[in-house]
């Protein structure tokens, strides 16, 4: 064969590859995607993914996912930067990821359990909006009838705080205290004091759209407040199963000192 023909046999080949490779439908996806499958004919409207019914306020209720909050500090929003502590900063350097409390099967904390590797169902009332994770079987109470948070929160922490919210415009704005410092805020190792305190704003962008916004503010970690800015898509026709983090559990024993940067 002649060499000018094998180059255009090879040329040929490879361009059949790269159009099969284009075409071809995208590979199943892991648990919390996008659902392909045909658009459901009976439940709620939001399971249908229909348009949703009039009210005073955007409904958020739904299943939505958007992966798991792996470094805040690389989702903060323009003209902002999370700037840490010289404390918080030698810490950042030395903590060990096999220490991560999503690791040991412990609660995410308020934000983190949004944005995980499982779906959040969000249940929407006029007085209070609970946020359901499919993860651990957790959840989270956000008190939306106009009472403000206790003065004593801050006493007892506790793994979600206390949270209430009010509406501006088509936005949740929720404020939550209160939260102990055994979480943390993402899979890179930000740690952060009980004197936390959380702006976090719920948006639809679009109605299969919902813009997560939250603004942390922790004087101990932190040298000013900052935001971070996370999309999570609606599960169409999708629903939050069953899990338990510690059902048959293999992986703890294995788990090794894994320090700072090699870990990220």
């Amino acid at each position: 064969m002649k060499k000018g023909s094998l180059h255009l046999i090879v040329t040929a080949m490879t361009v059949f590859a790269l159009l099969v490779v284009m075409t071809a439908p995208a590979a199943a996806q892991g648990r919390g995607a996008q659902s392909r499958r045909p658009k459901p004919t009976a439940g709620a409207w939001w399971y249908k993914g229909d348009p949703q019914p009039p009210g005073p306020h955007p409904d958020l209720t739904g299943v939505w996912f958007g992966g798991p909050m792996n470094d805040i500090g690389k989702d903060v929003l323009p003209g902002q930067q999370l700037v840490l502590t010289p404390y918080a900063a030698e810490r950042y350097k030395k903590v060990d990821h096999a220490k991560d409390p999503n690791a040991q099967c412990l609660p995410p904390g308020p934000t983190r359990m949004v944005a995980r590797a499982h779906p959040t169902m969000i249940v929407q009332r006029p007085d209070v909006v609970a946020v359901l994770s499919e993860s651990e079987h957790i959840f989270r109470l956000i008190y939306t009838d106009g009472r403000s948070n206790p003065s004593d929160a801050t006493d007892n922490p506790a793994w979600f705080g206390y949270s209430v919210g009010k509406w501006e415009g088509d936005t949740l704005v929720v404020d939550t205290v209160g939260i102990n410092d055994r979480t943390w805020l993402d899979g890179a190792g930000h740690e952060h004091s009980d004197k936390l305190h959380m702006t976090e704003r719920f948006r639809l962008a679009d109605p299969d759209t919902l813009e997560f916004i939250v603004t942390y503010d922790d004087p101990v970690y932190f040298v000013k407040p900052f935001s971070s800015k996370k999309l999570l898509k609606r599960q169409i026709g999708d629903y939050i199963l069953d899990h338990a983090c510690l059902e048959n559990e293999k992986d703890l024993i294995k788990l090794r000192p894994t320090i700072g940067d090699e870990g990220r």
